[in-house]
């Protein structure tokens, strides 16, 4: 099975539009600023694996 962790996520487009207390949007922005590069190739490399296991099997 092929999975892909993405922690620390961006609740809602705009935090100024809901009481969200328990969720730091400076945190989440910096968290996405490190790390978005990165989530979006391991997002792409498991969907890369997942479609050739399919072809493979066809």
């Amino acid at each position: 099975m092929e999975h892909v962790d993405a922690h620390n996520t961006y609740q809602v487009k705009n935090y100024d539009r809901y009481e969200l207390a328990g969720f730091s949007e400076e945190a989440k922005r910096q968290y996405r600023d490190e790390n978005w590069e990165n989530d979006l190739q391991r997002a792409y490399n498991a969907g890369r694996r997942m479609a050739e296991k399919i072809l493979k099997n066809q």
